[in-house]
């Protein structure tokens, strides 16, 4: 049952480490999303907040976020450079890339290369 916290966990632990969404401010006004797929070939999952649940999609070339929240920034490791349209990606690191995403804002990111 996800009424015991036992139960719940796994849940909560899928948002935070596959799908990567974690806050960096109170109620997520700032927030990461850095995800890590551990060897899946996708996931797709909501993460709540008070304002509404940060939307992810996450696979091996592609991403689809959407936030009715803050203002987040999202890490991509791929070989090659991403894009999105309507947004700026940029190389931080060697195979690591940073978006800002802004809130009630639907983004595709392609050209993952892993």
């Amino acid at each position: 049952s996800l009424c015991h916290s036992w139960g719940a966990s796994p849940i909560y632990l899928l948002g935070k480490y596959y799908l990567g969404v974690k806050p960096l401010t109170a109620a997520y006004e700032t927030y990461v999303i850095e995800p890590n797929l551990g060897g899946l070939k996708w996931m797709q999952g909501k993460v709540p907040t008070p304002a509404g649940e940060i939307d992810l999609y996450v696979s091996t070339s592609q991403i689809k976020v959407k936030s009715p929240v803050g203002t987040g920034t999202l890490k991509i490791k791929s070989k090659t450079k991403p894009s999105a349209k309507g947004a700026t990606i940029k190389q931080v690191a060697k195979n690591t890339y940073e978006m800002q995403i802004a809130k009630g804002k639907e983004y595709i990111v392609t050209g993952i290369k892993n």
